[in-house]
């Protein structure tokens, strides 16, 4: 996709503005109509081009706890293996990745996100490490956050996050809002107001509220998730490096790089001795090769491995709140 329609795909990954009139305010800024928008949203949609479109939270903020985890699984056990943690609500991705390249070391292949409220966060990697055994979960939580803005096709925002939790306990109303946004949604001109509607608010408050999440950093951005596979990305490389010592240089390095969509500073496994790790997506595994390799030479980084995943278990948002 080029030209003014992947600029369009890359402002609605970005995110609608809030406020009456999303689209129209997003149509002013690519230089077309508001129908025009939609339409192409529309258009996208019956192309398979959409995961949904809705709000990303910040789960941290939302009072949850997420790692990334990881297991060295033989070939001949990944399908069970698999079967028995992607079934748990928590389990949000979960994919097959090996090594591009031959390592020296025996790398975790089986990867999953683990995400649950903090209260229960414990219990639940517990019950992973229950279901996954006799084989030993590696748990990995961020303790640096770079980047995370998933933005396939433009530039990315790079900057430091704080991996606390500062916010006030979430309320009922909050968790109203949350359910109306977590999901797919309509999309229409009148795209709060229906929301507000349906939550029995009024859409001022409604935008007062998201834009106060928005600042506090609970709120990322109400957009459309891009079912990147199907739109040609089809390559998704996991970067990973050993940084003796801080690793703000090198990671904020990594995060001004448009080719990366996440990075963060997670503990070193036993078995998997890295511990900055960043993101990037390819049309194809030769040019997801050359990327890192333009990674390392560009951040000056070396000794590094990149994992492609080879088989996604697998991919879905998080349900917040879920009963």
């Amino acid at each position: 996709m080029r030209g003014p329609a992947s600029e369009l795909l890359a402002l609605l990954q970005q995110g609608i503005p809030l406020c009456k009139r999303p689209f129209e305010a997003l149509a002013d800024e690519a230089g077309c109509d508001e129908a025009d928008v939609i339409g192409f949203l529309e258009d996208c949609r019956e192309q398979g081009l959409v995961r949904r479109f809705g709000a990303v939270f910040d789960t941290r903020r939302l009072g949850y706890r997420s790692a990334l985890c990881a297991a060295a699984i033989p070939p001949s056990e990944l399908d069970d293996i698999a079967a028995r943690i992607t079934s748990l609500s928590g389990v949000t991705h979960c994919y097959l990745r090996e090594p591009s390249h031959p390592s020296p070391f025996t790398i975790p292949n089986l990867w999953f996100t683990l995400s649950y409220p903090a209260d229960i966060f414990a219990a639940m990697a517990d019950e992973v490490a229950a279901r996954l055994r006799p084989h030993e979960v590696h748990v990995l939580p961020a303790t640096k956050r770079y980047k995370v803005d998933v933005v396939f096709g433009a530039a990315t925002r790079a900057r430091d996050e704080s991996v606390e939790d500062d916010m006030p306990p979430i309320t009922s109303s909050d968790r109203a809002i949350i359910g109306a946004l977590q999901g797919d949604t309509e999309i229409r001109p009148d795209y709060f107001a229906v929301l507000a509607a349906k939550l029995g608010m009024n859409e001022w408050d409604l935008l007062s509220t998201l834009e106060m999440w928005r600042r506090c950093g609970r709120l990322k951005r109400i957009g459309l998730l891009l079912a990147h596979r199907n739109a040609g990305w089809t390559a998704n490389g996991m970067c990973c490096w050993r940084i003796d010592g801080d690793t703000t240089e090198a990671g904020r390095a990594l995060a001004a790089c448009d080719e990366v969509t996440h990075c963060y500073e997670r503990p070193e496994a036993p078995a998997f001795p890295f511990n900055l790790f960043a993101m990037i997506h390819a049309r194809s595994p030769e040019e997801a090769s050359t990327t890192f390799a333009r990674l390392e030479e560009s951040c000056q980084l070396s000794a590094g491995t990149m994992l492609i995943s080879t088989r996604e278990y697998k991919k879905t948002s998080m349900t917040f709140f879920a009963k």
